[in-house]
């Protein structure tokens, strides 16, 4: 026999020993299930509530206190008008703070000697603009937002007859992680 022959017959012997070894080399292994259910998110959600009102607030007002109609009534100076609505607020979920935020919605420059600040209470505790606030999960919270439109004493014919328009007011209740 010759040398190719001899070595044609070696390489298909050799061939056949790594086919044949390889379908009896094995590694155990082994699988199960698990039934671990569904997972549902939560929710967070401001919700209106009640009857916003404006009122007169002034230290000094003769009319202080009274309910105010900003269509047919007119700040002047040193009145304090104080706008007051309500929210509900409810979650579900486990660790969920959220911040409070108002956006007055003023649009332009305020008049000369007028300022808006927004203050928000959340279950009768302060929550200024902005801070974070426990949302305790599947419990009603009570989001108490107050808006005070303050002109101070001007004198002359500063800013007469100006407007100060807040109806675009918007109040956000936004989770956070901290």
């Amino acid at each position: 026999m010759n040398r190719n022959a001899k070595g044609a017959i070696a390489a298909g012997a050799a061939v056949v020993v790594l086919l044949g070894g390889a379908g009896s080399y094995a590694l155990w292994s082994d699988s199960a299930t698990n039934t671990p259910g569904n997972v549902t998110t939560g929710e967070l959600k401001l919700t209106a509530s009640g009857t916003p009102a404006w009122k007169d607030v002034s230290a000094d007002g003769i009319v202080g206190g009274t309910v105010v109609n900003p269509l047919t009534d007119f700040l002047v100076p040193r009145d304090t008008w104080e706008y007051t609505t309500t929210y509900n607020a409810s979650a579900t979920g486990k660790n969920m703070k959220a911040q409070v935020t108002v956006n007055t919605g003023t649009a332009g420059a305020l008049p000369t000697g007028v300022t808006v600040t927004p203050v928000a209470t959340v279950d009768g505790a302060a929550a200024t603009s902005g801070s974070i606030v426990t949302i305790t999960p599947n419990a009603p919270h009570v989001v108490v937002v107050k808006v005070t439109v303050a002109f101070a004493d001007v004198t002359g014919q500063t800013s007469q007859n100006a407007a100060v328009n807040v109806s675009n007011m918007s109040v956000n209740l936004n989770q956070v992680r901290p």
